[in-house]
């Protein structure tokens, strides 16, 4: 049985050797030629790219059927620490610059608000616009009203037709008094509902999102007194809250939809986990800490560089307490 098997070992050590002793005597044209081929076809075989598509290392499938990840199981007994915060993210600087990117690739619209509003509007169903200041989620806000905030009420005017009869026509006036219609340029800041939720079973301290809400901040020219018995014109920003968002309805649908990465389109990353990972700026604007009026920054402290400082107290106080349970 040896010498059989010592037969067939030869046999197969014979055949690859004169397999390398082939490869060798080939030209380098040839040999480059075979490993360019070896190469396409694993990029399209491991990576599922085809040479084909209009743009090159495009996915075959466009389709994203992502699934966030499940959260972890929190009892209540584990719970030692909870604080519901409110912060809010201003896509003008550097570090959320992609909530304000304007384009519009194989998964849709990139930029942050467009993408709320588009999933609003493919699935009335089961996600669902509430009331500005309704933070709780129990005040729906019909399409229709959200529509109103951001195209103007609908107005109904007649019209002269061609042959001469007269109908009505009803449309969205945008220029309709007291109606303050955003622009595009001005709906750059958003407001992040969460909780920062300490678990004593794990020793971690979980962070998640309740809520989003889009801020409009409208350019407006106000009377104000001179102080000598007239008015004059102030030019003022005005907040305004358009509508509030359940995130855990919509987490799926941000789960699917990639952010824009300006330095490498290769490593993108969803929306989900750009959220829930922090990876941006932002102003805690109210807590639950000791707000027994449950009042926010803006109307506890008129200046500004106090506001921060208190912000910055409520950060560390929670910083604070998630080392404090560490022993060193």
């Amino acid at each position: 049985m040896s010498k059989y098997f010592n037969r067939f070992k030869f046999i197969v050590f014979a055949t690859c050797a004169m397999s390398n002793i082939n490869v060798i005597a080939q030209t380098p044209k040839k040999v480059s030629e075979k490993l360019s081929k070896v190469n396409e076809v694993s990029l399209e075989d491991v990576n599922g790219f085809s040479k084909d598509s209009s743009f090159f290392l495009m996915p075959n499938n466009k389709e994203n059927n992502r699934i966030p990840p499940k959260y972890p199981d929190l009892r209540k007994e584990d719970m030692l620490f909870e604080e519901t915060i409110w912060e809010d993210i201003d896509g003008r600087e550097k570090k959320n610059r992609h909530f304000l990117y304007e384009s519009v690739d194989e998964t849709g619209e990139r930029n942050f608000f467009k993408i709320l509003t588009s999933i609003l509007e493919s699935d009335t169903t089961n996600v669902k616009a509430y009331a500005p200041n309704n933070d709780r989620f129990t005040t729906q806000f019909k399409m229709d009203s959200v529509l109103t905030l951001l195209l103007g009420p609908m107005v109904t005017k007649p019209r002269t037709n061609p042959d001469g009869t007269v109908d009505s026509i009803s449309f969205r006036d945008p220029t309709y008094a007291g109606a303050d219609i955003p622009t595009d340029s001005s709906i750059y800041t958003f407001r992040v509902k969460a909780q920062y939720i300490f678990d004593n079973r794990t020793s971690r301290m979980h962070y998640r999102i309740l809520g989003i809400a889009p801020i409009a901040n409208i350019k407006k020219t106000v009377d104000v007194a001179d102080g000598s018995g007239g008015t004059r014109s102030v030019d003022t920003v005005i907040r305004k809250t358009l509508f509030w968002v359940s995130y855990p309805k919509i987490r799926t649908y941000l789960a699917n939809r990639d952010v824009y990465n300006p330095n490498n389109q290769k490593r993108m990353i969803s929306w989900s986990d750009l959220l829930e990972a922090r990876y941006f700026d932002s102003r805690i604007t109210k807590s639950s800490y000791g707000n027994f009026n449950d009042r926010d920054l803006f109307d506890l402290f008129k200046d500004p560089k106090t506001r921060l400082l208190e912000a910055e107290k409520v950060k560390q106080r929670i910083d604070d307490f998630d080392q404090d349970r560490w022993v060193y």
